[in-house]
Parts: C-alpha cells; sequence; structure tokens
C-alpha cells in the first residue's frame, strides 16, 4: 500500500501536538501552576485593641505561588516597610513611577515598573514589569483585585509590636 505525501505531511503536526499538552499553560484549559510570584500589596499596620494604625507598602515573595491563595499564607519574604510621604504618609504610588523595594533579610531589591493607567484596568490584565536587580529576573506584573494577601500578628519581621494586614494590589510572575 502506497501513502501519500499529503497523508505523511498531515502526520508531521503529532510531536508539536503532543509536545503542547506536556508543557503547562501551553494547551488550551491548561494553566501553569507553581513559581516565584512578587505581589505588590498595600498594608494597614496596628497595635492590636487600639485604633493606633498606619497604611504602608510592601513587596511580599512567595517562592511558590499556589501558597499565597488562601488570604492567610505568610510570605516566604517580606520587604521593607515603604510609604509615601509627600502623600502624608500613605501607601506608595505604584503607578507611573519607579519604586526600588529592598528586603533586608536577603539584600535583594525588585524594581517596579507600573504602568501610569494599570489601576484602571480589569482584574488580571497587564500592569508593567518588574526586575529583581541582583539576577536581573524579570517579571510580568498582572493587575490583582485587592484581595486580602495575608496577616500577620506580633512578632512580624520588623520586630515590632504592630500587626500587618495586606491586599494584593498587583501580582508579579
Amino acid at each position: 500500500m502506497k501513502l501519500s505525501t499529503l497523508f505523511i505531511t498531515s502526520l508531521s503536526f503529532i510531536p508539536s501536538l503532543i509536545s503542547a499538552v506536556a508543557i503547562p499553560g501551553v494547551a488550551p484549559g491548561n494553566t501553569k501552576r507553581g513559581g516565584e510570584v512578587n505581589y505588590l500589596s498595600n498594608c494597614q499596620r496596628w497595635i492590636a485593641g487600639t485604633a493606633d494604625s498606619y497604611t504602608a507598602s510592601y513587596v511580599a515573595w512567595y517562592a511558590n505561588v499556589d501558597n499565597s491563595q488562601s488570604g492567610y499564607d505568610r510570605p516566604d519574604s517580606l520587604s521593607n516597610e515603604y510609604r509615601n510621604w509627600a502623600a502624608g504618609g500613605d501607601y506608595l504610588h505604584w503607578e507611573g513611577q519607579q519604586q526600588d523595594i529592598y528586603f533586608s533579610d536577603s539584600g535583594a531589591t525588585v524594581r517596579t515598573h507600573i504602568d501610569s493607567d494599570a489601576q484602571s484596568r480589569a482584574f488580571t490584565a497587564y500592569a508593567g514589569r518588574a526586575q529583581r536587580i541582583s539576577d536581573g529576573k524579570v517579571f510580568n506584573c498582572y493587575k490583582d483585585n485587592g484581595r486580602q494577601l495575608f496577616q500577620w500578628a506580633p512578632p512580624v519581621p520588623d520586630g515590632t509590636n504592630r500587626a500587618i494586614i495586606c491586599n494584593a494590589i498587583y501580582w508579579c510572575v
């Protein structure tokens, strides 16, 4: 039996199809899981049982994104605290300006570049990028929905007696 050239050529796509199914995130309906993530977050700091509180911003780093979904999962590393003193100590303005965020536990710095109109975009829309300066790794950032990322009662990483509750503004993978 002779096989036509057309028949043999039509079988040539099968290895590509098999590869696409084996690589997470390539095949339709298959989402990539795991991997590190940086959350640009706005937080509330307070002393339990008092009205003494203020706002601050942090980057929360998780070695595995799957361990950041419950709303109570503490990050593997938390940046130093940042406040916008030009706005009376409010949250950082992530949008439209570069922010260099330092992690004192690792010595790493993450530089953010969030688009100036990113807050007006839909949930999960591309919002900009971030780069870890030490190794040059670039992360794509997407708009989050302001969900609670974690809460942390004292003792907290900065050694104060102020609890931290953070909401995810953007995530960068």
